[in-house]
């Protein structure tokens, strides 16, 4: 009787460590920023792919789809809550990663957004973390690429007014450009505009040396063809919500030249953050080799994964408070995006490579189009 309860004993202890670790996705895969999405998930879908188990357990992936809405993302996040996850990754965007960050916070439940730049995400409390740099970063440094190096002296802005993302890094951008001594003309639109006319015909009389795009390819797509046949020849540049296939598939050779700042691959780390960035990207080619982008929303998406693993593997639990103070500990962490220190942050990785991309279309290649690495700056710099 001894060795059968003993046994049981022994049986239930196997279920229980046996129970998957459960971690949310919450991301942008139908809807306005749906390539974006799809880019992410792929690459959090492949670093599981390459770490399934942690403390001996497998990894289990609760996808959401929150359609690019923020009444989605609020729901996938309530939806978590109610499944006990111990993390969330994503979502992308931070007009959709904020109001989910809210819920999750008050719930004690930790969320890493992939990609959201806008500062504030962070600020909502101890157990939100980012996996990208912040746009007072990103809209400063195209900024200052516009005014020294492109020699602008006038910027026309062209920003989506109804979200977090467009609307707070038109502004870093506004800031820094007038700071050097130069002069900006905004211009607002809406989600969804697919007619610019009104807006092209608002800045036909502006002298302008630059133009800078701080929205979404869903819109872009539309926006720069317009602007290339109303006659604006300028320079335009794009941020890393540009990053995404819509833009040159959907726009065309209006894109040939577009030059945009966005998360640094391969091309921009160094030493073994290449490296690392060139096996993971070996590895997703194999494992996804339908995939048209392979880009830093992959890669974020990606490491999203690999730190909350590692959190867990440090903490030896799936314990909610103790991966939250063990990821908010973790210094140096060899990334596929480059390391990744969240140690005295605010849950901004203090140490972020940002790249200059440079649209070519048509190209040679299957795609019609390529996306070029210019040049890379770090966080750290």
């Amino acid at each position: 009787m001894k060795k059968l309860l003993a046994l049981l004993v022994v049986l239930s202890l196997g279920a229980v460590f046996a129970q998957p670790v459960k971690i949310g996705v919450n991301l942008e895969l139908s809807g306005r920023f749906a390539t974006i999405g799809t880019s992410t998930l792929q690459g959090i879908e492949t670093a599981q792919a390459q770490l399934s188990e942690v403390l001996g357990r497998p990894v289990e992936l609760s996808i959401c789809d929150n359609a690019t809405t923020v009444e989605g993302s609020v729901a996938c996040a309530n939806r978590f809550v109610d499944e006990g996850v111990v993390a969330v990754l994503g979502a992308i965007s931070s007009s959709m990663s904020i109001p989910a960050a809210e819920v999750l916070q008050d719930a004690g439940i930790i969320m890493i957004s992939t990609s959201s730049t806008n500062p504030a995400t962070t600020q909502i409390g101890d157990f939100i973390f980012r996996m990208a740099y912040t746009d007072d970063f990103q809209g400063k440094v195209a900024a200052r690429y516009a005014f020294n190096d492109l020699g602008s002296s006038s910027a026309i802005v062209f920003r989506q007014q109804d979200d977090d993302y467009s609307f707070g890094l038109a502004g870093f951008f506004v800031e820094e450009f007038e700071n050097l001594g130069g002069s900006t003309v905004v211009v607002d639109f809406v989600a969804n505009t697919v007619d610019f006319s009104a807006q092209i015909n608002d800045v036909l009389g502006v002298d302008a040396d630059v133009i800078y795009y701080s929205g979404f390819c869903a819109e872009g797509a539309s926006l720069i063809p317009a602007l290339r046949q109303a006659g604006f020849d300028q320079q335009i540049l794009g941020a890393d919500a540009s990053d995404d296939s819509q833009c040159p598939v959907g726009g065309g050779e209006a894109f040939d030249g577009y030059l945009f700042t966005g998360f640094g691959g391969p091309d921009v780390l160094s030493g073994e953050a290449a490296a690392r960035a060139r096996d993971f990207e070996a590895f997703f080619r194999v494992a996804n080799p339908d995939a048209t982008d392979f880009n830093g929303f992959t890669l974020a998406g990606a490491d999203s994964y690999n730190v909350i693993a590692e959190a867990i593997k440090n903490a030896g639990s799936d314990e909610v408070d103790d991966v939250r103070d063990a990821l908010a500990a973790i210094e140096g962490f060899p990334g596929v995006s480059g390391e990744i220190t969240y140690a005295g942050t605010d849950g901004t990785p203090s140490d972020r490579t940002i790249a200059f991309f440079e649209y070519q279309v048509p190209a040679d290649n299957d795609q019609g189009w390529a996306s070029v690495t210019k040049f890379g700056i770090s966080t750290g710099e």
